[in-house]
């Protein structure tokens, strides 16, 4: 069974993506023939840009934030942009990082000039301090800010957001380590670019936002799936401190993007194992020296940081690439879960939460990439390949349970990378500052991403599926009519709330209770959204920890 390198449906109709880009600076319902009205013009430290407006909205791609980390550049950290003199045409679509498959989020790309941001503001209220969002994708190794999936539109033009994508580097050209590239002075240790590359575009939403009418004091960061792992990292890096005021975090799971290499012995038979902690510096080196010099030519270089910068893009793009985060003095010093549970972390509001059945998007697509629906053989050799301690995930989650093997794996999924590191963050965080948790549990929603025609699992809210209603878009961009946009429209305003206050309340919303980990209540977010205090015992949280599954993490 190979491993997908994303969770991403990476055979997404590519149509779709390349119509959506060219819908990305405008809402879905405008068409071609509109005329922007102005061409609003920023002028940034770097040098002035010019975007569009339209319908109230002023629009900014392609704004470097950091110079290309290209050359000398690769496996370093983010350097400054070199200024530039004249108008910079910020109007184009934004490119994206170097990533080998087309997804729904993402493109074919070996472009390492790559570090961009795009801005939609508010039109007519540059001075007007209006609270910014910072949006961190998801994918881990696919996926760019400027896909169409995330537009902002709606969130300036109906919340009054200056709402911000970002591009980062991913896969093993955001995470490689080898002790080569470490500085010689100590003043740099490899790995975590992707990171990096975060926080310097936050230090650029603080020097520049204000210019855009955003507030550079009320900066929420926020980001689904890997993109919420970021988040994560974020709230526990000490470099991070002052550089946002709030925190979401959407359906950050530990499958995919946390790896830890098992049985490295210099055989044919590698394999990648799930990870719910930071990887070690050792087990990375020993990855990158095991694995990635002879994959990508540089087991024999006499200089392997020359090696490894001067290698063409794509020897990095291989089934071996993957996205990982690995312990980093000074930048990461230990697990985000760590921090949480001692304190040690940027004490900021967080909003948190997944999704009901996040497992049913990871078991239709690995259907897909088999071809045919799971059987009981495949649901076992899953969990003994990728998960820890197999034995007692097999006994707490038995095939014969379920209807299905499919919804054996979605179920296992759902509790063990989602829903109880989800209430864990809760519990944890909530010892130190206010936190709002949630549950996205639409029935039947509206989906960016639609399940593939092979599995027999029913729609449901999945890994992904909130993000229709937060962005107000359905798989070909276009709003949401009817109770999906009523519900949109209530999401948002929570979102917007929080990131204007720290709390998601107000306008006679139904009251969403801060969490208290001695009262656990969640936000059920549906159309008729409620509060729950059985979260844990719906995802089996309790016996997940009782059986070492959960929580190690915190130690």
């Amino acid at each position: 069974m190979t491993r997908r390198s994303h969770w991403r449906d990476t055979v997404s109709d590519s149509l779709l993506v390349m119509l959506g880009s060219a819908l990305a600076i405008w809402p879905a319902a405008a068409t071609a023939s509109e005329v922007y009205s102005e061409h609003p013009v920023v002028q940034t430290e770097a040098g002035p840009v010019q975007g569009v407006e339209h319908d109230g909205v002023n629009v900014f791609t392609a704004v470097p934030y950091a110079a290309p980390p290209v050359g000398s550049n690769r496996f370093q950290p983010p350097q400054q942009r070199t200024p530039w003199t004249g108008v910079l045409d910020a109007t184009g679509e934004s490119p994206a990082c170097p990533q080998s498959e087309p997804s729904a989020i993402g493109k074919i790309s070996v472009d390492e000039d790559c570090l961009y941001l795009n801005v939609w503001a508010p039109a007519g209220r540059a001075d007007a301090k209006q609270p910014v969002m910072v949006w961190i994708h998801g994918s881990g190794t696919s996926g760019y800010g400027g896909s169409p999936y995330f537009s902002g539109f709606h969130l300036a033009h109906d919340n009054g957001i200056v709402f911000v994508t970002i591009n980062y580097r991913l896969g093993l050209l955001g995470s490689l380590v080898s002790t080569s590239l470490d500085a010689p002075d100590g003043t740099h240790r490899s790995g975590d670019y992707w990171l990096l590359d975060q926080q310097a575009a936050l230090r650029w939403v603080k020097s520049n936002i204000a210019r855009f009418g955003g507030d550079p004091a009320t900066v929420t960061v926020m980001g689904e799936s890997s993109g919420g792992a970021s988040v994560l990292a974020l709230l526990a890096s000490p470099r991070s401190k002052g550089l946002f005021q709030r925190a979401i975090v959407e359906s950050e799971g530990d499958v995919e993007p946390v790896v830890r290499p098992t049985g490295l012995n210099g055989g044919d038979n590698e394999q990648m194992r799930s990870a719910p902690q930071l990887l070690s510096r050792a087990d990375a080196q020993h990855y990158t020296h095991v694995v990635v010099l002879p994959a990508v030519g540089c087991a024999n270089a006499k200089d392997v940081a020359a090696c490894l910068r001067a290698a063409p893009v794509f020897a990095f793009l291989g089934p071996f690439n993957s996205y990982m985060r690995v312990e980093n003095p000074g930048l990461l010093p230990r697990d985000p879960f760590a921090a949480f549970h001692s304190g040690h972390f940027n004490r900021v509001p967080v909003l948190i939460g997944s999704n009901a059945e996040e497992g049913h998007f990871m078991s239709a697509l690995l259907e897909k990439s088999l071809g045919r629906r799971l059987n009981a053989d495949d649901y076992r050799a899953f969990v003994t390949a990728y998960w820890p301690d197999p034995a007692k995930a097999l006994e707490l989650y038995p095939v014969d349970r379920f209807s299905s093997p499919a919804a054996a794996h979605s179920r296992l999924v759902t509790d063990l990378a989602f829903a109880c590191p989800a209430d864990l963050a809760r519990r944890e965080l909530s010892a130190f500052t206010q936190v709002y948790g949630y549950e996205f549990s639409e029935p039947d929603p509206v989906q960016k991403e639609p399940l593939p025609s092979i599995t027999e699992l029913p729609n449901a809210p999945y890994h992904t599926s909130e993000e229709s209603y937060v962005f107000d878009g359905d798989e070909v961009y276009a709003p949401l009519s009817g109770r999906a946009a009523t519900l949109s429209k209530t999401i948002r305003a929570y979102w917007a709330s929080f990131a204007r206050t720290g709390d998601p309340n107000g306008e006679q919303r139904p009251t969403w209770l801060q969490f208290d980990a001695h009262n656990p209540a969640i936000l059920e977010l549906q159309s008729d959204p409620r509060m729950s205090g059985a979260f844990a015992a719906d995802h089996n949280c309790k016996g997940l920890e009782a059986a070492g599954l959960i929580g190690g993490k915190t130690k």
